[in-house]
């Protein structure tokens, strides 16, 4: 990958480790390439190795000693000859009406593009013929370029047309194939990204992959591609199998002991190993937050109060927000940084890691005594309310990194420009303090930044309160990045538990008043009592079945605000979705598949182990687990987590902050977890359990005569909890209650029992 993913590769895939490019590999890519019958010539194949830091290719067209097979018979029915390109792009293709807006953006390509389906995958078969899969998404900067230079010229697609079956996938709204494939293509090559580029068997085993390639490259290889499978089809099928051994899901070996603490704490601090100790973050030539890496070590943080913990959390924190990946004029945060030190991002913008984003500054905060990092938790939800709002009331998945067809165009800054908003003096001194200068950060112009002396933020600060909102309606006027309205439950789960967050930790009912409303419409247009979750809808277009990760983030967002507004029916909707995710997705091994059916999954169910970008849906659902268990008393729900984490305990000492979220909620379950009570509206206590915001504790307020029918029913561990006298607090672990307090700071030292910030 180039130092710039933005100007030279694909968006990446950060969720997998990644192995490295080796000689060997690159000789077996020449010595495949390099064979009787393939029409790429060693040129060609020079030519694409210039790209290997621009994308990744998988090499799998091979070279036999044995003879190539006989042709096998075509099917004998007659096949209509494929539809010109001309033709396709004036009338569609198969994509029109799709309920994914990344499908429509291709509706008009001249490649007759299927939607992953029956109707595609049959024909496939019937005409025997190899499947071109392409796996994207609608603000992927990348999938755009690849579009503009390979899926919209007439040379490719009258090739693909009468070659292959062509299928387009929406990674959002299909997770499942997404997972497959892209584990298929990171395993053969040690990296993947997006667009994804797989060549398939009719049987839809893979046997070709890579991500973005240029269109003479493109062409080249689909034609070896497609020679070698007719040419060579014994050996492509079994290099495809060998791909789908690999990647085959298996169950873990059997329980194993439990993560003790002492474990757990050694594995957060050798994450820090990783540490970029100069501009913070996890070493690498472009940088992605991972809140659930951080979260896990605040934690850690949390629990043992580790300095060299709190020093990387601190530098990390202040980086990201002080840099280019967050967007200081508008407020949220960009998808990751394409160099080392957060300065360029890559603009797409994307709800997933804005709500994870807000709610770890959120608890940072509370952590480490940081009071700015609460107003950048806070900033970042209003920018959600502001410009992740959908007619819904619910939240969209993404901004574009493109705006009039230049990446980041509607982001950047020239010092004149600033001034022409600001007036001379006034926009000098804002431009200074956002670093916006004459020579720029990129290609000329500048990404604000705000790391300028803490003397000059100081005295520039009520200038500045007065100046954003300036500029931000002067970059509105500008031509603005596309917005995904599609709406995945998983997103909006953690857009749910940010903006419950907020309201705990600010008391603004505006977060409080939006997660309802959130979790109002995302109930009626993506939970079908009979049918289950939906994984997305798009202006009310229902989209596929949920995954387990739909399950496990939406129910985790409706437990939190049930703890933010004591609403009895948020606890049982959540209760609804674990129940039913414990049906649906159950494996032998004592975790969860990512899909509810195997039909889902072409070659067979998966179970995701690892935490990416976001937790993974066994991550998700083991943390609603414990809090469920903890409000509601049920055992079972605690032994059902305990033994998904025991199951995978040998894999989490592998991987360490590979699967932070198993490791957060193996320190949660080694506790002590504690629910909490308090009846009565004492403003001192609620402002004591506002104000720490514990990962480690689950709790609701009541009423001082106790809590309603309605919250008993859901909350049996409420029950009996009363405040005749005015106020009290009640804080257990299991049942087991320490004496009811009326006291915040006496509150605050039972919440910290067994934790120290």
């Amino acid at each position: 990958m180039a130092d710039a993913d933005h100007h030279a590769g694909p968006d990446p895939d950060p969720g997998l480790p990644k192995a490295r490019f080796g000689a060997a590999f690159i000789a077996r890519f020449l010595r495949r390439f390099a064979c009787p019958g393939v029409t790429v010539g060693l040129a060609a194949v020079f030519g694409i190795l210039r790209f290997f830091s621009s994308f990744v290719l998988l090499g799998v067209l091979g070279c036999r000693s044995t003879p190539a097979p006989a042709a096998r018979a075509r099917p004998s029915a007659e096949v209509a000859p494929p539809r010109s390109p001309a033709f396709i792009r004036q009338q569609g293709n198969h994509l029109l009406g799709s309920a994914s807006a990344y499908l429509r953006e291709h509706a008009h390509n001249p490649v007759d593009w299927y939607p992953w389906g029956p109707e595609a995958l049959a024909l496939a078969q019937k005409l025997d013929r190899p499947i071109f899969l392409s796996i994207g998404y609608v603000s992927c900067h990348w999938c755009h370029v690849m579009e503009h230079e390979v899926f919209e010229q007439d040379d490719v697609a009258a090739f693909l047309n009468a070659h292959f079956i062509s299928i387009k996938v929406d990674r959002e709204e299909r997770p499942d194939l997404d997972a497959v494939y892209m584990a298929a293509v990171q395993t053969m090559t040690g990296s993947g990204g997006w667009p994804m580029t797989v060549l398939l068997t009719p049987s839809l085993q893979p046997f070709f992959g890579g991500t973005y390639f240029p269109h003479k490259e493109f062409l080249e290889l689909v034609q070896a591609g497609a020679q070698q499978f007719t040419s060579q089809r014994s050996a492509v099928e079994n290099e495809g199998a060998a791909v789908y051994r690999r990647i085959a899901a298996s169950e873990p070996a059997g329980a194993q002991p439990a993560l003790s603490d002492q474990e757990l704490h050694a594995l957060a601090r050798s994450a820090l190993g990783n540490l970029d100790r100069q501009s913070g973050g996890f070493r690498g030539r472009s940088k992605f937050p991972t809140p659930i890496k951080w979260r896990f070590l605040l934690d850690a943080y949390r629990k043992w109060g580790d300095a060299e913990l709190a020093l990387a959390l601190r530098q990390t924190l202040s980086a990201m927000a002080e840099g280019g990946l967050r967007d200081q004029v508008a407020g949220g945060f960009f998808r990751y940084s394409t160099e080392p030190t957060w300065t360029v991002p890559h603009f797409e913008k994307m709800l997933y890691d804005n709500a994870q984003l807000a709610s770890l500054y959120l608890e940072a905060a509370a952590a480490l005594g940081e009071p700015r990092y609460r107003i950048i938790g806070l900033d970042t939800l209003d920018f959600m309310l502001r410009d992740f709002g959908t007619p819904e009331h619910a939240f969209g998945s993404s901004f574009d990194a493109d705006a009039g067809g230049k990446e980041g165009a509607s982001y950047l800054w020239y010092p004149a420009q600033i001034r022409s908003v600001l007036g001379e003096a006034d926009g000098a001194r804002i431009a200074t303090l956002l670093g916006v200068t004459e020579a720029g950060n990129f290609e000329g112009a500048s990404i604000p930044t705000f790391r300028a002396s803490e003397s000059l933020r100081a005295s520039t600060q009520p200038l500045w309160a007065t100046s954003r909102g300036k500029l931000l309606e002067a970059r509105r006027q500008r031509v603005q990045p596309a917005f995904d309205p599609k709406l995945v439950s998983a997103w909006n789960g953690l857009a749910l538990s940010a903006l419950a967050w907020g309201y705990r930790a600010s008391g603004d009912d505006k977060y409080r008043a939006a997660a309802e409303s959130a979790a109002k419409s995302l109930w009626a247009l993506n939970h079908a009592a009979n049918g289950g979750l939906l994984r997305a809808s798009d202006q009310t277009r229902p989209g596929s079945p949920a995954v387990l990760d739909d399950y496990g983030m939406l129910a985790n967002g409706l437990i939190d605000l049930f703890q933010a507004t004591g609403v009895a029916l948020y606890l049982e909707q959540a209760t609804t979705l674990v129940t039913e995710a414990l049906t649906r997705f159950a494996s032998p091994g004592g975790a969860w598949y990512l899909t509810a059916s195997a039909d889902q999954e072409p070659l067979g169910r998966r179970i995701e182990t690892y935490d990416g970008v976001e937790p993974s849906g066994n991550a998700a659902l083991i943390a609603a687990l414990q809090k469920l268990s903890a409000l509601t008393g049920r055992d079972d729900w605690e032994q059902a987590a305990t033994r998904a984490l025991a199951s995978y305990a040998g894999a989490m000492r592998q991987n360490n902050v590979d699967m932070a979220g198993w490791l957060d909620a193996a320190l949660l379950a080694n506790g002590p977890f504690y629910e909490v009570v308090i009846a009565g509206d004492n403003a001192a206590l609620g402002a004591a359990w506002r104000s720490l915001l514990p990962a480690w504790a689950v709790g609701v307020g009541v009423s001082r005569a106790g809590p309603t029918p309605n919250q008993i029913r859901v909350m049996p561990t409420a029950a009996r909890k009363t405040a005749p006298g005015g106020s009290l607090a009640y804080v257990c672990v299991h049942g087991a209650c320490n004496a009811p307090t009326a006291d915040a700071a006496q509150l605050r030292r039972q919440l910290l029992g067994g934790w120290l910030h």
